[in-house]
């Protein structure tokens, strides 16, 4: 299927809300990623993301020239819905209203972390890095990175070509978020310094 018919599929579940299974890696047919379709631009694809256990893992921006195949309305997809049911997983979308499909569809959640003070993560090929967005325009984004220990680090500024993944609220993020704040309750415990 050409890249195209891929767009215009996603976008369709997208209108939807419909639970698809999307497969990105060429050298692993069975690595594919599920949950809902958001939203679509020309060249990005929102998905709020389920573990296979049927439980949401936050949402994925990933570049829809990457997406190979696109599965909807098979077993797997209604076995992820019966296994939410059985955990009152409820699909909170990351937008109230999704952006219009001419919108800078990366670009618009980067801004939506920025003012929630969301924690996210970009995978460009085998790294990942994990901050806060500072700053993000159709070209850049400047993050406030997060040491190994949830503390803050350096700033780096990234460009949005490179971004193959941007992860908020998975697994990943949740962990760091819990580091900060335990950090902070570390600090509020400390002494003051001696003057």
């Amino acid at each position: 299927m050409n890249n195209g018919y891929m767009v215009y599929l996603l976008r369709v579940l997208a209108a939807q809300g419909a639970l698809a299974s999307v497969y990105t890696d060429p050298n692993d047919p069975e690595g594919f990623c599920a949950g809902f379709v958001e939203a679509v631009d020309a060249q990005h694809v929102l998905m709020c993301d389920l573990t296979p256990w049927g439980q949401i893992d936050g949402w994925r921006v990933r570049r829809n020239q990457d997406v190979l195949s696109v599965l909807y309305g098979e077993e797997y997809e209604q076995r992820l819905a019966m296994l939410m049911a059985h955990y009152r997983e409820h699909h909170r979308p990351f937008f109230t209203d999704a952006p219009a499909e001419d919108t800078d569809l990366l670009l618009s959640v980067l801004l939506a972390c920025r003012e929630r003070g969301e924690i996210v993560s970009a995978i460009m090929g085998e790294e990942m890095i994990t901050g806060r967005v500072l700053e993000a325009n159709g070209l850049r984004m400047k993050l406030r990175l997060l040491d190994f220990f949830g503390r803050e680090a350096e700033e780096e500024t990234l460009p949005l070509r490179e971004i193959e993944i941007l992860e908020i609220g998975t697994q990943e993020e949740r962990m760091y978020g819990v580091l900060e704040e335990i950090e902070r309750q570390r600090m509020t415990l400390l002494p003051p310094e001696e003057t």
